[in-house]
C-alpha cells in the first residue's frame, strides 16, 4: 500500500526503513500484516532476507480477529518449521498478537505503539476504552517498548504505569541517500510546477489529527487579506487516494474541499494524492515552506525528511515535533489549532527568503542526528539484550 493512503502513513515508513536496514545487515525478517485492500492473500518476497505475509482477517471484531490472525501465523510457522528469535510488533492490535505468540513460541516480544488511545483522548477527545484496555495489557506483559521521545516514555509511565526500565527511546531515522538537498528550479521542472509561485507543501494522511483544515483556513485568510498572495501561491497536498471516489466523500476531505471552493481557490490548492517515496524529495525541494499543522504527532517523520532536504519548516508545537524543531533556529513552531498564529507565521516566512534559507540550512544540519543506519543499530542492541 502506498504511504498516505487510507491509514497508511508514518508507521508504514518506519517499518519499511527499519526492516530494510535489518535485512541489509543480514537479519531475516518476516512481516505479518493484514490485507488492506481487496481480498488477495499473498506472500511477497522482497529479497533473500525479507518477506511480507498478508492475511485477510476481520479486525473490527477484536477478539475473533486476534484469534484468527494468531492461528494463521501458528499454522504457517508449524508447516514451514520456522524458528523465530524475537517478535517486534507495531501498534496495539499487533502488540496483542505478539503477547500470545510470545507465549506460544517462548521468545521475547518488543512493541512500538506509535500512538496511544490516551494520547488521542487527550489531544482529540476520542475515547476508546476497548483499545485502552488492550494497551494496558500490552504495556504490562511485553518484554520491551520502543518509543521515539522522552515525551512518549513519560506518557506511557504516567498513563499506563509502564515500567521505565523496559521503555527504550530510539528516534526514527531518515534515508539521507534519498532525502537530500536538490536544486529548487530543477525539482520544479521535474514536477512541472510553476517557477514564479510560492509553494507551500503538506504531506500526510487526510485525517483530522493532521490538522490540514487549519492550514487551509490560514491560506484562505492570507488570500483574503493579501491580493498579491492570492495570485502567487500554490498549496500542494500530498496524501490520500484522490483517484478513489470514496476519498472525496470522506468527511474531512469534503469539509476542506467545500472551504476551498467557497473561496474560489481550486486553482491554487491542489490534492494530488499519495506519491512514491522516490518522488517526495523533489516535492520537499520544490517547496518554499513545508507545513505540519498536526494536533498530535508521536514523532513526525515528515519533518525529518524535510529537514534532510533543507526545507523551511513550519510545524505545530506538539508531541515529537517540539523535540525536532528548535523554534527560530531550524524551523518555526506555532500553537496547535491556532489559525491566526499559523497565518501570521506563514506570511512571515513567505515574505522573507533570507529567513527561509537560514532555517533550511540549520534543518539540514539537524537532520544528521537522525539516520536509519545508526538508529537500527540501537534497536538491534535492544534485541540482543532480550535474547
Amino acid at each position: 500500500m502506498r504511504l498516505g493512503v487510507f491509514q497508511s502513513g508514518g508507521m508504514g515508513a518506519y517499518i519499511q526503513y527499519l526492516v530494510s536496514n535489518l535485512g541489509q545487515v543480514g537479519h531475516q525478517v518476516d512481516i505479518y500484516t493484514r490485507v488492506h485492500h481487496g481480498n488477495e492473500e499473498k506472500i511477497v518476497t522482497i529479497n533473500q532476507n525479507i518477506k511480507v505475509i498478508h492475511y485477510s482477517v476481520n479486525i473490527k471484531n477484536h477478539q475473533s480477529g486476534l484469534t484468527e490472525f494468531t492461528q494463521r501465523m501458528i499454522t504457517r510457522i508449524k508447516k514451514e518449521k520456522i524458528q523465530y528469535d524475537l517478535l517486534h510488533c507495531h501498534y496495539y492490535f499487533s502488540g496483542m498478537i505478539g503477547l500470545e505468540m510470545s507465549k506460544i513460541l517462548n521468545i521475547p516480544n518488543v512493541v512500538n505503539f506509535h500512538t496511544t488511545s490516551a494520547a488521542k483522548e487527550k489531544y482529540l477527545g476520542i475515547k476508546d476504552e476497548v483499545r485502552k484496555k488492550m494497551e494496558f495489557e500490552v504495556v504490562r506483559e511485553t518484554d520491551a517498548i520502543i518509543v521515539n521521545t522522552d515525551l512518549e516514555k513519560n506518557e506511557l509511565v504516567e498513563n499506563y504505569q509502564a515500567d521505565p526500565k523496559k521503555v527504550y527511546i530510539v528516534s526514527p531515522g531518515v534515508d539521507h541517500t534519498l532525502f537530500k538537498k536538490k536544486d529548487q528550479h530543477l525539482a520544479r521542472k521535474k514536477l512541472r510546477l510553476p517557477f514564479n509561485k510560492k509553494i507551500i507543501l503538506f504531506i500526510g494522511r487526510i485525517d483530522p489529527v493532521k490538522g490540514l483544515r487549519y492550514l487551509v483556513d490560514a491560506v484562505v485568510m492570507l488570500s483574503l487579506r493579501y491580493s498579491s498572495f492570492a495570485k502567487n501561491f500554490r498549496l500542494i497536498i500530498i496524501g490520500g487516494d484522490n483517484k478513489n471516489p470514496s476519498f472525496w466523500k470522506n468527511q474531512e476531505v469534503a469539509g476542506i474541499q467545500k472551504n476551498i471552493i467557497s473561496h474560489n481557490l481550486q486553482c491554487c490548492i491542489k490534492f494530488i494524492g499519495s506519491c512514491s517515496h522516490k518522488i517526495l524529495p523533489y516535492y520537499y525541494n520544490a517547496s518554499d515552506i513545508v507545513v505540519m499543522p498536526s494536533l498530535y504527532e508521536s514523532f513526525g517523520l515528515v519533518v525529518v525528511e524535510a529537514m534532510a532536504c533543507e526545507s523551511c519548516i513550519l510545524a505545530s508545537k506538539v508531541g515529537g515535533l517540539k523535540y525536532l524543531i528548535q523554534d527560530g533556529i531550524n524551523g518555526i513552531l506555532f500553537e496547535s489549532g491556532n489559525v491566526v498564529q499559523l497565518y501570521q507565521k506563514l506570511y512571515l516566512l513567505i515574505s522573507n527568503k533570507k529567513i527561509r534559507l537560514k532555517l533550511g540550512r540549520n534543518a539540514g544540519n539537524s537532520s544528521q542526528r537522525y539516520c536509519w543506519k545508526y538508529q537500527t543499530k540501537k534497536i538491534i542492541k535492544i534485541y540482543q539484550k532480550l535474547l
